[in-house]
């Protein structure tokens, strides 16, 4: 599970990067705060419904990155 949370972050790290060149700080530093809130989210509620299965609990937790990235594209070009 230690290796799930390493590339978690990573991704987590890098999209926040991406979104900071293309869209810029303040829609980066939204969108991080964003995907850790919702990594957190997915973290307590996959550990319930699965009772304690870490691996499914490591997989749906890649969503978060995937999510944070499609939401910040469709307000900020909403914005735009």
């Amino acid at each position: 599970m230690f290796y799930f949370w390493i590339f978690l972050a990573l991704s987590i790290l890098s999209v926040s990067c991406y979104i900071w060149q293309v869209m810029g700080a303040a829609a980066s530093i939204s969108a991080f705060i964003g995907m850790a809130i919702l990594t957190a989210l997915i973290y307590v509620f996959t550990m319930q419904l699965t009772n304690g299965n870490e691996m499914v609990t490591g997989l749906f937790l890649f969503l978060a990155p995937a999510c944070g990235l499609i939401i910040r594209f469709m307000v900020g070009y909403g914005k735009q």
